[in-house]
């Protein structure tokens, strides 16, 4: 069961992006081998990062982040990636998961990352806003708050979709919800970013 996140975000040189992706999909399937519980990566759809790769990877224990990443910073494809100027590393974040569930074992199209602040971890609130997502087309949903990086406090939930179409699905029934009305309005949100996952 993953407990931790890492979220890192890139900005790939001019006509570099499908390459990057590429390259980032093979160190997930590295990180999945040597430990990580999942990862994917994805491109940023929306917002001021547009255009921008990320990469999820997620692990039971801290320990498994030091682990993978004293072995990622000696492959090949992460050198080629980071150590020639392909990519910008322009963010690297790791939060702690509060709450992860999932309704399909379909592979999902998109993930939307939205990041707020709150003065509580909203633990129940975040639950019943999962729960109305993952009745209205959603695929999986994750709840965390950053423990490090540049957004450390800032809470961030992450819902995966196979389409377009069930993300509008999904926020139409939550805006017709008192319980996502009432949470929204206990929040100041930072972000919603459509990712289209690779």
């Amino acid at each position: 069961m993953a407990n931790f996140f890492v979220v890192s975000r890139a900005k790939p040189k001019s006509g570099y992006a499908s390459t990057g992706l590429k390259h980032l999909k093979t160190l997930a399937e590295f990180s999945k081998a040597n430990g990580a519980v999942h990862a994917e990566v994805g491109m940023i759809q929306t917002g001021l990062n547009v255009g921008s790769l990320v990469a999820l990877q997620f692990f039971e224990k801290m320990a498994g982040i030091e682990d993978i990443y004293d072995k990622l910073l000696t492959q090949p494809t992460y050198e080629e990636l980071f150590n020639t100027g392909n990519l910008e590393l322009t963010g690297r974040a790791i939060g702690r998961i509060h709450h992860r569930d999932s309704v399909s074992s379909d592979n999902p199209k998109y993930i939307v990352l939205t990041k707020f602040s709150s003065k509580t971890e909203m633990l129940t609130e975040a639950k019943q806003v999962m729960d109305i997502f993952l009745k209205n087309g959603a695929l999986s949903c994750g709840y965390a708050t950053f423990g490090a990086g540049d957004s450390a406090g800032a809470r961030i939930m992450g819902v995966r979709y196979p389409s377009l179409d069930s993300i509008q699905t999904a926020y139409e029934a939550a805006r017709s919800s008192d319980v996502y009305a009432s949470a929204l309005s206990d929040v100041e949100l930072h972000f919603r970013n459509l990712v289209r996952l690779g």
